[in-house]
């Protein structure tokens, strides 16, 4: 498992960053708190995925926010088209993550904030609204679960590995069904999220490994900088243009997830 590359930015920067990232993700709560859902707010995307008004509304204003304070930086987000000014900077913003799950009740889905320089994450925020849970990191500042320290980093596991995965037509659409078939049959406690709660289960340290697969960047980078701040390992590997296929977690048991997967990281 080759290093990934170690990102680089002040600590006044990573404290300046995070603390405007922590209150996109109290706007979003405020505006969530705010949303009844109708059937007329609810649509269906081309990829069958779920969209609601609260995800272009939550966006939209985080856009505004960005602009009017980081207006030079560029932008990437789920429900818009990206904004590139050419710069080293650039916010990557998933306002819902598990659509799905928010329009059904279901509380596992996230709000996704990560910070990229140069083209390495150095930020990542994860949010539970309807869970009270928060995870978050900064270059250099280490990482928190709701204000509290917290590595992934060291721990020792008991048994077999809890493995936390994305659903199985993920591994299906990025033409690698038996993947999943693999994992399940490797760890039978392996858990299911078709959301960022997988992610979140692994930084906390409730579980060893996440595997996530045929992603978009939005879904990934929060996490990206959380676990190399919290002192875990976090391998993208080959796969489809466009795409990510990731394996995060307790470094150990990423290497052994690595091996039983038989996929060579990206660009190697």
């Amino acid at each position: 498992m080759r290093p990934a590359p170690a990102p680089r930015i002040s600590a006044a920067d990573g404290r300046r960053f995070l603390r405007f990232a922590l209150s996109l993700a109290d706007l979003a709560r405020r505006l969530l708190a705010d949303t009844a859902l109708g059937e007329s707010d609810i649509a269906i995307k081309a990829d069958g995925s779920y969209v609601s008004t609260a995800d272009r509304r939550i966006e939209a204003a985080w856009r505004e926010a960005i602009a009017a304070d980081f207006g030079d930086h560029d932008l990437v987000g789920e429900e818009y088209p990206p904004e590139a000014r050419g710069s080293a900077w650039e916010w990557v913003l998933d306002p819902i993550d598990g659509t799905d799950n928010f329009v059904h009740g279901v509380p596992t889905f996230g709000t996704l904030i990560a910070l990229r320089h140069e083209g390495l994450p150095v930020l990542g925020v994860i949010d539970h609204p309807r869970l009270d849970l928060r995870v978050s990191a900064a270059c250099g500042l280490g990482a928190s679960c709701n204000g509290r320290d917290m590595r992934i980093a060291g721990r020792s596991e008991r048994g077999t590995p809890m493995v936390v995965a994305t659903a199985p037509e993920n591994f299906a659409k990025g033409g690698r069904p038996e993947l999943f078939c693999r994992l399940a049959g490797a760890f039978p406690n392996l858990r299911v999220y078709r959301d960022c709660y997988a992610h979140s289960a692994v930084l906390q340290g409730a579980a060893a490994v996440a595997v996530d697969w045929h992603a978009r960047l939005w879904d990934v980078c929060a996490a990206w900088a959380i676990a190399l701040e919290a002192g875990g390992a976090f391998v993208a590997l080959d796969g489809p243009p466009g795409r990510y296929q990731v394996v995060f977690g307790r470094p150990a048991a990423v290497a052994a997830v690595q091996d039983l997967l038989g996929v060579g990281e990206e660009g190697s």
